[in-house]
């Protein structure tokens, strides 16, 4: 539940920054916010860097009610403060890259010219986690002598696994079907359609009325970050209530829609979103997330999730010497094993009728 109500604020965060305003020759701070969203919106390519700042104090004040940390504790709260998930994207191309703690790329997944290449830092992933070398290679030998898995090795060592996405859209909706089929009922999925120019033109127009009538936007000092903007509301619930009947229009299209927290499970309290803007570009959002507890933690000062969005995705190239895996049988052993799983399954459920 508290992690639920963490993302609501997220997505309102996200959804102020999709409004877009009209231009005026001196900008006023809410049009300056909402021009530079708007452009931002439309970049190409780009990274986009997501981090927790705050104290360790402050992470387990809001976290963990201020409990004295165990050993346990304080690393897992260093992983947070220290680590950061980094996604780019360019032309036709992809990246994530994630560090950990203090461990640099402890993972990183890049799409490249339909193919999708993944590394992880096993061996420092294994220290974070108080794994020894010897616990790893055991479960490295007992998985890469499987027939298929043998690529599990290379990856233990580091290196980088590539798989062709080329040919695979057709054979995972072969292997889809029969799995339909071998268990005689049907995967759920989202709806799949794309909103007519008239539907986003509405859901704009909606959400634009719900921003102008709630937020506030004021202008801070600037720094090197760029110009600071606090976009303000006085009540989350009322704001978040106002908007939950355009967003439900839109959320229904897609699975577990109902899951949308209703208005009253939002507190009843101002709440505010920091924006940096550059060069008429959001460089960088923050969302206190103290705001959001009730009641308010003591002693924990800011604690936020940060976007920082630079305009320059780093460089998506194909590593070399990658290792191939055979994805499309990976798949098909996978989809084989669960249909035998649940026609066995249905014949044990059977035998109660």
């Amino acid at each position: 539940m508290m992690l639920r109500r963490a993302l609501v604020p997220a997505v309102l965060a996200a959804l102020l920054l999709a409004g877009c305003g009209e231009s005026a020759e001196k900008l006023s701070p809410q049009e300056a916010v909402r021009e530079a969203a708007q452009t931002t919106a439309g970049l190409k390519e780009g990274s986009f860097k997501l981090s927790v700042v705050g104290s360790e104090e402050g992470l387990n004040a809001l976290f963990n009610e201020g409990a004295p940390l165990t050993a346990e504790d304080r690393e897992g709260l260093d992983l947070l403060r220290n680590g950061h998930i980094v996604f780019s994207t360019g032309n036709n191309k992809f990246g994530l890259d994630i560090k950990a703690g203090d461990l640099d790329h402890a993972f990183e997944l890049r799409y490249v010219d339909s193919k999708l290449y993944a590394r992880a830092d096993v061996a420092g992933l294994g220290r974070l986690f108080d794994a020894t070398p010897e616990e790893i290679n055991q479960t490295v030998q007992a998985i890469s002598s499987r027939p298929g898995f043998e690529f599990i090795a290379a990856a233990a060592a580091g290196k980088w696994l590539q798989a062709d996405f080329t040919a695979l859209k057709g054979t995972f909706e072969d292997l889809v079907k029969g799995l339909q089929e071998s268990t005689g009922g049907s995967l759920p999925g989202p709806d799949g359609t794309q909103p007519t120019g008239d539907e986003a033109t509405a859901l704009r127009d909606a959400l634009d009325k719900v921003f102008n009538e709630n937020v506030i936007v004021e202008k801070l000092e600037s720094d090197s970050v760029g110009d600071h903007y606090v976009a303000k509301v006085t009540s989350l619930r009322t704001f978040y209530g106002q908007l939950l009947p355009t967003i439900q229009q839109y959320m229904d299209r897609l699975p577990n829609a109902e899951q949308i927290p209703a208005a009253n499970l939002i507190p009843d309290k101002p709440g505010s979103l920091d924006v940096w803007v550059k060069d008429g570009r959001v460089a960088r959002v923050e969302l206190d997330m103290t705001q959001f507890s009730e009641p308010p933690p003591a002693n924990a000062g800011r604690v936020a999730i940060r976007l920082d969005i630079n305009r320059e995705a780093p460089e998506l190239s194909a590593p070399s010497g990658a290792v191939t895996v055979d994805l499309a049988g990976l798949i098909q052993q996978f989809v084989s094993q669960f249909g035998q799983f649940l026609e066995g399954f249905g014949q044990g459920l059977s035998s109660y009728d």
